[in-house]
Order: C-alpha cells, then sequence, then structure tokens
C-alpha cells in the first residue's frame, strides 16, 4: 500500500494539462512574505488582466487583488512593448521588448501577479484597430488570448480597454476586443478545437469587467486601493506606484501618495449582483465550495473544511514575532491536503484536482517560509560554455526550531549535462545546522546557446513564432532556468523544492549582486558598423571592423569577412590565436565596393575554429533594475550603396539623446562628428562647429542641453545650423526653440510608414542641396514617418512636407527650417531614429540636406 506522504509528493509532480496555476514570486522578505502567503491560502481567486503594452496594466487594482485580497491575479499583455521608445538606453524593437518584458516582471514582483504574453510584435503607434488587425492575424491572436485563459482559468477577467475608438491606440482598441472575444470563446468546445486536442479544456470566466481610465463621478464598482497594510508599512497603491515606477524604459516613474485612493470598474458581461460587496461576490472561493459543486464525496468535503479551518486558525494567530509558532497548525493543514489529493486521486476531478495541487504548492511554500528553511543555488560561472565545466554549490540552512530530514539533493540539468558529487540522502538537518554539497557539472558541445524561445525562429510579420516552445512554456515571460537543484525536505509533510542556480559576486561598493546563467558560444563574432552607408561611386574604401571574442580558453581559428562578388576584402581571411577566457581581437578588413554597386548588399564575417563555424556576436541587454539577456545578432554588414552627398569638410557636435544612430550616420557620410557632453556645452567654442544636432528626445533626459540652450541659439543666431530631432513636450514647453511653436496633446503624427509625403518647398536648400529630395526619398521607410509633430508654429517656421494618415487631415509640422539670425534652426519629427539603422537611403539624404545647410549656395 502506497503511503499517504509518498502519495503526496508523487501527485506534486505530476502536471496537469497545461495548468499555469503555479504561484507568483512575490518580492520581500521574513514575516511580510509569509503574510502575503497566508493571505492566499484557502482561496481559489483568479484574476486576469488583459491590455496591449507593459505599462498598461492597472497595478493599483492588480496590487490590491493580489496583496490584499489574497487573489492570483495574472497580466496578459499583448505584446511585449517593441515599438515604444527607449528613455534608458539605445535599444530598440527585439531589444527593447527584452528590456519591457524584464521591467513587467520587476512590476510583477512588488505588486504580486504572474505574467502572460501572446505572439504578437509591437509594431508601433496605429490609430484603428484594424489597422491593428492587418498586422496581427485577428484569430491567431484570439487563439492566443483564449489559449491562456484555458491554461490560467480565472473566474475574473479584467479588459484594460473598451475596444471602441476612446481606446486611442489601435494596440489598445485591440485588446478591449480581444478580452471581449475570449471571454465569449473560452468556454466554446468549438472553438479552437486543437488546443482541446493538446490537452487544454474549455473554461468560461464568470465576470468581464473594464478598469476605467476616466471613471465617472458615481462609476458602477468602485475598489479602494489606498488602504494602510500594515504588513508593508503602506497602501497597495503605494506598493503598486512603486510597481510602475519600474518601467524605466517608458519614463513612467511616479510617486506613491498616501491617502485614499480607488480603482472604478464596470460589468461589461457575466451576471454580477447588483448588490455585490466585492468583485468576486457569486462565486465559488474556497476549495470547499468548489468540492460541493463538483459532486465528490462528502469525505473530501469534509477534509477540504478541516484545511480551511486550520488556515482560519493560522491567519487568526499570525504573529510576524512568533512565527515559528504556526508551524504545528500548517503542518496538519498540509497533510489534510495530502489526503486529499489522495482520494481525489481515486476517483479523479481534474478541476478540483487542479486547484487542490496549486494549494498544496502554496501551502507547501509558506510551510517552507515559516520554517525558516533557506536554500541557496550558486554556480562558480555565470556562463557556462558548451565543453567547459563548473560547479554548483548549494547550501541549505535549518533556521528555525524545527528539526529537517533531506530526502535527497540533484541537479536538475539540461538533456546531455552531465554531473558528478556525492548524493545528499536521509540526512538529518537539527535547528541552526547547515549543510552543503558541490557538484561538478559538464556542459556538452552540443549545448544550445541562452536565447529567449521567441526569438528563436523567424517572425510570420508581426507574430513572434513559438515553433519547437513546450506547450508549458507558450505565453510565458520566459522559459524556466534549468541549471537547478531539485531537492524533497521531510519537515513533519514531504516538501518539493527546486532552486535555479544563480551567480554570486561581490562588488565593492554594492555588495553581492546575482546574476541568472546564461549559456554563451565559445566564441562570439560582431561587425562594426552593422550598416554602412556608401555614396554611389564612392572612391575610397570603407572598414569594417570584426570583433571576435573567446568564452573559453585556447580558440584558434580564421577570420573572414565575405563579400558580394565584385567587391574588393583586403586582408581575404586572418587567422587568429585567442589563448585565454576573455580574450578578444578586433581585425581591421578594408572594402571596396564596384563602380555599380547601387542597391543592398550584404556581407558576412565568421571564425572557424575547432571545425565549428562561428557567425554571431550577442549584446548583453542588462540595466541594474531588471535581469540580463542576451540578444544574438548575425555577423553581417548591410551596406546600402546609393547616391548621397555631404557638404566638404563639415565639423558637428552631437548632443546625445535617448539613444539614436545619428552620430554613427554622420560619421559614414564623411563628417567629423564629435559628442557634446555638459562640458562642451558649457564651455567650448561652438563656432568651430558647421552644424549642432540635437539627438531624440534630448531635452527630456539632458538638463546640461536645457542649461545651455541660450547658448545653442546664439550660436545659430551667429551662423551656425542646430537640428533638432524628435523631442517631445519638453521642448515646446519650455520654450527652448527660437520662435513659439505648439505640440497638440495627443501629438501629432504620421503612422504609415508608406503614408504619401508632398514637398511644400522642394526649391529649399534643405529639400534641394547637396541632395534633390524627391518623394522617392520617402520609399522603403520603417516603423513610421515620424510622431510629435507641431501643430502650430510662427510665421517664421517654414513647413518644408505635408503627410497625413489615411483619412486624416495633412500634418505639416514634421519638418520646419527658420532663418536664425544668420544661422537656421531644423526641428524635424521624422522618425529618422528609425529610418538610419534600417540603411534607408532617403533618411541619410534629407539628414546630410540639414547639416549642410550652412554651406548651401545662397
Amino acid at each position: 500500500m502506497r503511503s499517504r506522504l509518498g502519495i503526496a509528493a508523487l501527485l506534486l509532480f505530476i502536471v496537469l494539462p497545461l495548468d499555469l496555476g503555479a504561484q507568483a514570486v512575490i518580492e520581500g522578505d521574513g514575516a511580510a512574505e509569509l503574510g502575503v502567503a497566508l493571505r492566499r491560502l484557502g482561496s481559489t481567486k483568479r484574476v486576469l488582466m488583459v491590455g496591449a503594452h507593459p505599462d498598461d496594466e492597472n497595478t493599483a487594482l492588480i496590487a490590491e487583488l493580489a496583496l490584499g485580497d489574497g487573489a492570483d491575479v495574472a497580466y496578459l499583455s499583448l505584446t511585449r512593448g517593441e515599438g515604444g521608445q527607449n528613455l534608458i538606453g539605445p535599444e530598440l524593437q527585439e531589444g527593447l521588448g527584452l528590456i519591457r518584458t524584464e521591467e513587467l516582471l520587476a512590476a510583477r514582483r512588488l505588486d504580486g501577479a504572474r505574467q502572460f504574453f501572446t505572439r504578437a510584435l509591437d509594431y508601433g503607434f496605429s490609430k484603428s484597430a484594424d489597422e491593428a488587425f492587418t498586422q496581427w492575424p485577428r484569430d491567431s491572436l484570439l487563439a492566443d488570448v483564449v489559449e491562456v485563459v484555458r491554461r490560467y482559468r480565472p473566474d475574473i477577467i479584467v479588459s484594460i480597454f473598451s475596444g471602441t475608438a476612446a481606446d486611442g491606440h489601435g494596440q489598445h482598441q485591440a485588446a478591449g476586443i480581444m478580452a471581449r472575444a475570449a471571454f465569449a470563446a473560452s468556454g466554446d468546445a468549438s472553438r479552437f478545437p486543437t488546443q482541446l486536442a493538446r490537452g487544454l479544456e474549455p473554461h468560461a470566466p464568470a465576470y468581464l469587467f473594464q478598469a476605467l481610465y476616466r471613471p465617472p463621478p458615481d462609476p458602477p464598482i468602485r475598489v479602494a486601493t489606498g488602504v494602510f497594510d500594515p504588513l508593508f508599512g503602506q497602501s497597495r497603491y503605494q506598493i503598486a506606484m512603486q510597481s510602475r515606477s519600474r518601467h524605466r524604459s517608458q519614463d513612467m516613474g511616479t510617486a506613491q501618495p498616501m491617502g485614499p485612493q480607488s480603482t472604478a470598474l464596470r460589468v461589461l458581461a457575466g451576471d454580477f449582483p447588483d448588490n455585490a460587496h466585492s468583485l468576486f461576490t457569486g462565486l465559488d472561493t474556497t476549495l470547499s465550495q468548489h468540492a460541493r459543486n463538483a459532486g465528490v464525496g462528502s469525505d473530501i468535503i469534509r477534509m477540504l473544511e478541516t484545511y480551511e479551518h486550520h488556515i482560519g486558525e493560522v491567519r487568526s494567530s499570525y504573529n510576524p514575532l512568533r512565527i515559528a509558532a504556526l508551524h504545528g497548525t500548517l503542518t496538519q493543514a498540509v497533510r489534510v491536503l495530502d489526503d486529499a489529493l489522495l482520494a481525489l486521486d481515486a476517483a479523479p476531478h481534474h478541476g478540483l484536482l487542479r486547484l487542490v495541487r496549486t494549494e498544496r504548492t502554496q501551502a507547501q511554500d509558506a510551510l517552507l517560509l515559516d520554517a525558516g528553511v533557506l536554500v541557496n543555488v550558486v554556480a562558480s560561472t555565470p556562463a557556462p560554455v558548451p565543453g567547459t565545466a563548473f560547479d554548483l554549490s548549494v547550501t541549505v540552512w535549518n533556521g528555525g526550531p524545527h528539526d529537517l530530514v533531506i530526502g535527497h539533493v540533484q541537479p536538475s540539468l539540461p538533456p546531455g549535462w552531465h554531473y558528478t558529487g556525492d548524493a545528499v540522502t536521509s540526512r538529518k538537518v537539527e535547528q541552526g545546522a547547515v549543510v552543503r554539497q558541490t557538484y561538478r557539472v559538464t556542459v556538452p558541445e552540443s549545448a544550445a546557446p541562452t536565447e529567449p524561445y521567441f526569438l528563436r525562429h523567424a517572425r510570420a510579420g508581426a507574430m513572434y513564432s513559438w515553433q519547437g516552445a513546450a506547450d508549458s512554456v507558450r505565453a510565458l515571460p520566459f522559459e524556466a532556468v534549468d541549471i537547478a537543484i531539485d531537492m524533497a525536505l521531510h519537515m513533519g509533510v514531504d516538501i518539493a523544492v527546486k532552486r535555479a542556480a544563480e551567480f554570486v559576486a561581490v562588488d565593492k561598493a554594492f555588495g553581492e549582486v546575482r546574476r541568472p546563467l546564461i549559456v554563451v558560444p565559445a566564441a562570439a563574432v560582431s561587425v562594426e558598423p552593422h550598416v554602412a552607408a556608401i555614396p554611389t561611386g564612392a572612391a575610397e574604401p570603407r572598414v569594417i571592423d570584426v570583433t571576435v571574442s573567446a568564452a573559453r580558453d585556447s580558440m584558434h581559428g580564421v577570420v573572414r569577412l565575405d563579400a558580394p562578388a565584385g567587391w574588393r576584402v583586403s586582408p581575404v581571411s586572418v587567422n587568429v590565436e585567442l589563448g585565454r577566457t576573455g580574450d578578444s581581437r578586433v581585425l581591421s578588413f578594408t572594402v571596396t565596393p564596384p563602380a555599380a554597386a547601387a542597391g543592398e548588399h550584404t556581407l558576412r564575417a565568421s571564425f572557424t575554429s575547432r571545425g565549428r563555424v562561428y557567425d554571431e556576436g550577442y549584446t548583453l541587454v542588462d540595466y541594474p533594475h531588471i535581469r540580463p539577456h542576451p540578444l544574438y545578432r548575425t555577423a553581417e554588414v548591410r551596406a546600402a550603396v546609393f547616391p548621397v552627398r555631404l557638404a566638404e569638410g563639415l565639423r558637428i557636435g552631437y548632443i546625445e539623446g535617448a539613444g539614436d544612430d545619428g552620430a554613427e550616420a554622420l560619421d559614414q557620410l564623411g563628417a567629423t562628428v564629435e559628442q557634446l557632453d555638459a562640458g562642451a556645452l558649457a564651455n567650448n567654442d561652438l563656432a568651430g562647429y558647421d552644424a549642432i544636432v540635437a539627438g531624440i528626445r534630448a531635452y527630456e533626459v539632458r538638463p546640461d542641453l536645457i542649461a545651455s540652450n541660450a547658448r545653442l541659439l546664439e550660436y545659430a543666431r551667429n551662423g551656425g545650423t542646430v537640428v533638432v530631432q524628435y523631442n517631445k513636450y519638453e521642448l515646446v514647453d519650455g520654450d527652448f526653440m527660437p520662435y513659439p511653436a505648439a505640440m497638440s496633446r495627443p501629438h501629432g503624427r504620421v503612422t504609415d510608414e508608406n503614408a504619401a509625403v508632398t514637398l511644400l518647398e522642394p526649391q529649399h536648400p534643405a529639400l534641394s542641396w547637396p541632395n534633390r529630395i524627391t518623394a522617392a526619398d520617402f520609399d522603403a521607410w520603417a516603423h513610421e514617418r515620424g510622431l510629435y509633430y507641431l501643430s502650430t508654429f510662427d510665421s517664421r517656421y517654414q513647413a518644408l512636407l505635408s503627410m497625413a494618415d489615411p483619412g486624416e487631415a495633412p500634418e505639416t509640422g514634421s519638418l520646419v527650417v527658420a532663418r536664425v539670425g544668420s544661422g537656421w534652426y531644423v526641428y524635424t519629427g521624422l522618425a529618422l531614429f528609425r529610418q538610419l539603422p534600417e540603411g534607408v537611403p532617403g533618411a541619410y539624404r534629407l539628414l546630410a540636406n540639414l547639416v549642410s545647410l550652412g554651406a548651401a549656395p545662397r
């Protein structure tokens, strides 16, 4: 006869089909963390919030439901926010998506929720849901949302958006439409039957609400979020504002006001009672309620009622200064759950079994917190490399007042990995004792580098591919780290523990720093520049730098730069010896295109070593508030050869903003470019520059620019040329332009990258010298035409372009030029920062004209 505890441990490792019910990770310590865990026990409340982007979520409502009500809460963002702007660095598109995904996870660690995604890529701003659905196949997107609903199985869906034009952004509208459609479709077995064939079951949430951004004076439903919580020493609303401030790349930092706050909602669907006292009124929110409705035997119902009684006792007797006093009652509660699991195993009811198993996991986590048992898993390297080995050390500290027994400890590794080291089995750990064990892990030569699952295969338009991803991974932010330690503990009940390995370093300024493990290739290859803008017929050869870096010892081989037929490359190849881990070499190849090479061409670099060809490099997307992720890039140069001229001998000062490729583009065109820091702006003789260019959002991120703005305008009056790329409202609100101008709210923009462009002043030197700009220069633009256009401006500015999204009035504030004294002042909201990295010829030609204005013939 199988033992009760053995069955409980077995059931713990059996996963019902595609369940997403695991507990969210809370960022907290000690008594507060245990307090949150106890609030969740005994409750089956589950809420799914649906929005379009990172930072769309209503963090106040999330925090109130997750931390206050003890509900399981998740936020489903259709996208990872790749189409936004980046306040903190140069990353855009996929790189920005990694940042914003991690910012969501950082926010969730504060407000206590989980995080999911669909396959949709944020392709940029759109003005209607119809436009969004031209990028995201409607049925495919709905299938993703329905899959999350069927896997997570919420009682309630909260839509952030209405699904109407009132939502503004077309992707917001699409999110509201998807929330309504998924609410209706998820419980319908005839919809998306392939999901049922994969093991999912239909699920119909009870209520669909919308969180109201601008509620009426007397909204239908109001949830208080600003109540003081002694567990945290602040309100859940204040925690939510901390959570919101972790969206740093989107400049979402906000204050944490004290006092009453609330979130307003309205009912979109479901039979929500008029006299409801909470969002969960009328729903089964306990295990025993679910058991009665499931028609199970009275013995199982009694077990679950007993469990709930124990949990009530635990919560009522919780004392942060004596948490160990809860141990006996909490242990009894877990034993009762084990008995219920055994009984349900004999007469399975999948829905109830899923709920009880989730409860068992949450209860054992609470018991581990209460027992004061800490488990630490540390690797000797932050970056395991194929063909090498490293140490994996596990430490168990029984910091509580009760003895425990370690049943077993063993590494959990990817297929093909191996370890050596003594097994720990049936070892008693007395109170206060520490147990340590080290394993030697060997990484096979065939080990794949760490890469987010949604980036491993090419996208289909604006939809990521989840090809090859396990069902348990689909819709998650990232795959779970699979370098870990599995452990079985016994402290009156069996507890299964899995801890991911980390690398721990000590920074002399910041102390202990923990990093997740990232498997990296033995060698990385990168090129500079990634885009080469080459004037047609250019006689000068170009230099391409190829960097080869080693992540293991004794890497030697051959580096090549392969070019199209007719191109000359010197040298043809270079032998490279990289003796030690961390060594790198920068090799310069001289490239000369043939005379008739107009168009786009690709040059590829590679390093062949030990019979393997390495042709990728990676950057680590890493900031202090998020966990790092590698972003891989093929070592290739996109050479765009097109007719473009720049005034000769230009010396340009560049004021770096929130990150763009403008300085590199000007350098490629042959200008001498100098970065202007705060000291240079304040003290340099600006008259030595032929033009000064301000990068995107410079007035938002460069207070030194604001302090020196008067010098910049004086430079223009004395004959200089000032070119300001897109900036936000700070530019016009601060009156930093030479003449009055304004931006509407919301700001003017043209999102259709193919929108027709009319040249209003084709003979103006900005459009005629040294390059004749025509409508063809606006072909093949990427992402959008531009943003933050001027809406009104002084008559001394000349508008040079007119454009509009379909069905809208023309916008004329995308490019304006004014004479200032004897110099020039230019403002352009055109999205040059998106075009230059893509090698769009027209963007280079227009930028060349703007910085050449001071040299234009009069």
